[in-house]
Formats: C-alpha cells, sequence, structure tokens
C-alpha cells in the first residue's frame, strides 16, 4: 500500500484579508496535534502545515483538516486568519515580510543566492508525498507519473490573479516558482542512483546546499525517500485535496503493477509534459489534453474517463471511491478554484474587499463533517 503525507502552505492574513507578518514562535505549545506539525517558511505570512504518514485519502483528508483548525487557532491569537490559494490575488512581494538575517541563516542563504527571484515568489502550494515499501521501482514510477502532473494542476489550480489583476490564467503560481533554477517538470531518469549521483554532483560543484535536493515538480525527496508531487496550488476545499489524492495514489498504485507486469508504456518526454501543463496552468478544468501515445487532442471529460478505466482496479477502498465518484463530477461541473474566484469577484462588482473575505470563508471548509456524513471514521 502506499502512503500518504501533505505539506500546505498557508496565508496569513489580517482582518481585511491582506497578508500579515506573523510571529510563527508563538503560540506553538498551543498548537500543538498529533496529526503533524506546523513550520515557518522564508516569507512571514506563511505557516506550513505538515500532516503525519497517513494510510489512506481519508485518513490524509482528516489528518490536514484537523492542522488546518490549529493554524487557524494559533492566527486568530494574534487577531489574523488564514487564507488558502495559490497566490495572494492583490498583495504585492515588495510589502511582505521575510525570514531572514542572522537569526534564518537558510533562508538568508537563499536571498543572498536569488534575490529578488526568491523575494517575490511568495506563492503557496501542496506537496503529496507517497511511500513506498522497500524495493518498490520508485524512479521507473516516477518518470511515468509525470505524465498525469498537469491534470493534477489543473485540479487544484487557484491562482488566476496578481497584484489585483487578472493574469488569463487559472494558474499564475507557477510564473513565480519556474523562475527559480532547477524548476519544472523533471527529466527521465534511468535509475535512482543516476538521479542521486546528479543531485550529489550539484552539492559538490556549489550548485546546491550540501542539504538540499531539486524543487521540480516531481522528485524523488533526498531525506524521505518519498515520491513528492510539488505542482499543485493549495486549494481551500478539503474535498477537492481528497480527489487529487485519490487520483494520484491509485496512479501511482497502477504504475507499479504495470511495470511489475511489463505493461508500462515509454516515459514521456519533458517537452511533451510540459505542453499539458501550459495548457492546465491556461485552461484548468477546460483544457483540451493531448495524449502523448497518439498524438491525440483530447477534452476533459474523455481524458478522465479515459484514466478512470486505467486505475479503477484500484477502487478498493469505499471512501477513496466517493473522491472519485462524487467530487469529479463536482470537479467537472464546477470548474476550478480560479473559476469560482473570478465570479465571486464579478459577483461583488469587483470589490476586493468583499471577495478577501470571502475566501477567508472558504478556507474555513471541513472536511471532518464530510467525513462523518459518509461513515468514514
Amino acid at each position: 500500500m502506499v502512503t500518504l503525507g501533505m505539506e500546505e502552505e498557508v496565508q496569513v492574513v489580517d482582518a481585511a484579508g491582506e497578508l500579515a507578518p506573523h510571529e510563527f514562535s508563538e503560540g506553538l505549545a498551543d498548537a500543538a496535534s498529533s496529526e503533524g506539525a506546523m513550520d515557518r517558511e522564508i516569507h512571514r505570512c506563511v505557516i506550513e502545515l505538515k500532516t503525519r504518514i497517513c494510510h489512506g485519502v481519508p485518513d490524509l483528508v482528516a489528518a490536514l483538516d484537523t492542522l488546518r483548525a490549529q493554524a487557524r487557532r494559533k492566527a486568530a491569537a494574534q487577531g489574523q486568519q488564514i487564507l488558502i490559494a495559490g497566490v495572494h490575488p492583490t498583495a504585492r512581494w515588495q510589502q511582505q515580510a521575510m525570514h531572514e538575517g542572522p537569526a534564518f541563516p537558510h533562508y538568508a542563504a537563499l536571498v543572498e543566492e536569488y534575490q529578488d527571484v526568491a523575494r517575490s515568489a511568495f506563492s503557496f502550494g501542496m506537496h503529496l508525498h507517497l511511500g513506498f515499501a522497500p524495493g518498490a521501482p520508485r524512479m521507473a514510477i516516477m518518470n511515468r507519473l509525470r505524465h498525469v502532473l498537469p491534470e493534477a494542476l489543473a485540479l487544484s489550480a487557484s491562482s488566476p490573479f496578481f497584484e489585483g489583476r487578472d493574469s488569463g490564467l487559472h494558474s499564475w503560481r507557477h510564473s513565480l516558482l519556474d523562475r527559480y533554477p532547477r524548476m519544472g517538470t523533471p527529466e527521465v531518469w534511468s535509475s535512482e542512483e543516476d538521479y542521486a549521483e546528479h543531485v550529489q554532483r550539484l552539492r559538490r560543484t556549489g550548485c546546491i546546499g550540501p542539504e538540499q535536493g531539486l524543487w521540480q515538480d516531481l522528485r524523488l525527496h533526498h531525506r524521505y525517500g518519498t515520491l513528492e508531487i510539488r505542482i499543485m496550488d493549495t486549494h481551500p476545499q478539503l474535498s477537492r485535496i481528497g480527489l487529487i489524492a485519490t487520483l494520484l495514489k491509485w496512479e501511482a498504485e497502477t504504475l507499479e503493477l504495470e511495470l511489475a507486469q511489463g505493461r508500462a508504456g515509454p516515459p514521456w518526454p519533458r517537452a511533451c509534459i510540459d505542453e499539458n501543463k501550459w495548457r492546465a496552468r491556461r485552461h484548468a478544468m477546460q483544457a483540451r489534453w493531448i495524449d502523448w501515445d497518439t498524438d491525440e487532442e483530447v477534452a476533459t471529460p474523455r481524458r478522465f474517463e479515459r484514466w478512470w478505466s486505467r486505475i479503477a482496479p484500484r477502487a478498493l477502498h469505499v471512501a477513496e471511491r466517493h473522491f472519485w465518484e462524487r467530487e469529479l463530477a463536482d470537479a467537472l461541473d464546477e470548474g476550478s478554484f480560479a473559476d469560482r474566484l473570478r465570479a465571486q469577484l464579478r459577483a461583488e462588482q469587483g470589490d476586493w474587499r468583499d471577495t478577501l473575505r470571502w475566501m477567508v470563508a472558504q478556507s474555513s471548509d471541513s472536511g471532518c463533517e464530510l467525513a462523518r456524513a459518509e461513515g468514514w471514521s
């Protein structure tokens, strides 16, 4: 069985919904949880949530729900709130406080190396970790898991606005992140050993720090040994996160079986996956995808129908099937959170104050009520 874990970067905002610096060290004891941990990030307006290792998607959703509640209480103790989206829609990076200076040597080194790339990349992502049993062909799975990264991004897309302007995209977040070196879609690697040697080579030559790994959309984690999927925007709805986690878990399990049975096809080149990534960023759930095995353009409903026909044998868990059967239908009907955010701003006649309040309210969505209603626990 594939185990799961998630890291999520949530925004800390003031009463008006604008980003606010948070004193991370305050209230840590009160925010302690057996469901995981919290951490700071390079920008002071961020709380990073880290779930424990989970054995199924409902377990993951419940852990993340608890950590979000803890983060709300921690923020409230300082007169603040949390907001969950891939980019804050109106904030300007020049006004954001950072953790830097001698007290934060890691972040200081990043700012020294990457300068305004680091200062301006105040984006908010969620990273799903997939853990495998010893002996699993992690690199062969990773090479093929790359194929569905764009669909995961489309489901999560929540960052259409930047500095108060509609970017025309559903995920502007990657416009900020992809300015870093060693980002984006990973290459095809022949083995774990070759991948690890490349990371060591970058360390030996001073390209990255001695404890650092790569920051790409998917990586073999240099400490945990998990496959870490990093492409997704944060999303306020725990039900949507459950859907994304379910699809990626089933895909990984299917790939492991296909590889064992000699049925896995060749990995797609990075350039091909990047074409679908652009379509995900631009159109999200209205995208038309390229099936690079056949060079065929496929509409989103058909793409997910084909995906389901392949991974359906892994749909053994009733609660995980719920995410596919109900939440995917909702995703195809509602579109992305970027779609909803645009519609909300139109309904508010361009008033960002009311729209930001709406975004904070969306970030209070609870997955535990859904779990109890479905009898998961």
